[in-house]
């Protein structure tokens, strides 16, 4: 008999079929977002004492466990980072054979350690940092739709930031903040920020629309021939992906994914 046989578990085996969701899978042949975010983000960031409303060494961390995602083999399509969370998207190679289980943990742990990393070299501090995991279903004409929700969702938190640490800064406690602001539309929060000197508009760019990390084609020459390579991008000027140039980039930038049938198991 072969060696694998005397190698067997049955206990071992038993257990695999007893894990009630292993073998749940995504829809064959349907893009789909993996969104993770960070855990107690709030408690991780006055952990490390990052400036408020927002830290650019912070945003680089984040950035960096998007790009972990490429690095680790993963292939996303595109990564977009926005306040606490990175959305990864797959259209061709799908890890793990779509099993939504092992994508959920592997990538979330695989963020989650990058993070950490990137903390203790931009912070100078040993932090445990944990991200979870969900997983979106798309189709392709809803790609652009799942990326402008997010980036809107990133809009409203830019603004609510701003509006909170000033605030906050003012000696106001967290309580009575939030009672201020609650209900306050968009343009009174505006007006109230106006008013004290800032300008929502004019903010950067990463902290109101997000960033965007994807692999793009470049020309190599060895010897006598051009190969192509791929270089990994960070996009932290981007433009409202509603708009025409928003279109424009991200139907550029899947057009640049390199397809693939290999699925990592």
């Amino acid at each position: 008999m072969p060696e694998s046989y005397w190698n067997r578990d049955p206990e071992s085996e038993k257990t695999e079929r007893q894990a009630t969701f292993s073998q749940i899978r995504t829809p064959p042949e349907m893009p789909f977002f993996v969104r993770l975010n960070g855990r107690r983000f709030q408690a991780v960031s006055e952990e490390l004492k990052a400036q408020k409303p927002f830290d650019k060494k912070f945003a680089n961390c984040l950035v960096r466990s998007g790009k972990a995602l490429f690095q680790a083999g993963f292939s996303p399509s595109l990564v977009y980072v926005a306040s606490d969370e990175i959305n990864a998207l797959f259209l061709h190679a799908i890890p793990f054979a779509g099993r939504i289980e092992k994508i959920d943990s592997v990538l979330a742990g695989t963020a989650s350690s990058a993070f950490s990393l990137n903390v203790l070299k931009r912070f100078k501090k040993a932090l445990t940092v944990a991200f979870d995991s969900r997983i979106i279903i798309v189709t392709r004409k809803k790609i652009r739709d799942y990326l402008s929700s997010r980036q809107r969702d990133s809009w409203r938190n830019h603004n609510n930031s701003y509006a909170y640490w000033l605030m906050r800064r003012q000696g106001y406690k967290p309580s009575e903040v939030a009672k201020i602001l609650r209900g306050l539309k968009t343009n009174e929060l505006h007006e109230l920020l106006f008013k004290q000197g800032v300008n929502l508009a004019k903010t950067p760019a990463w902290q109101r629309r997000g960033i965007l990390i994807y692999r793009r084609p470049y020309q190599k020459h060895r010897e006598n021939l051009k190969v192509t390579r791929w270089r990994i991008q960070e996009n932290w000027n981007l433009p409202l992906f509603t708009s025409r140039d928003g279109s424009v980039l991200i139907k550029q930038t899947l057009q640049w994914v390199k397809p693939t049938t290999t699925s990592r198991e």
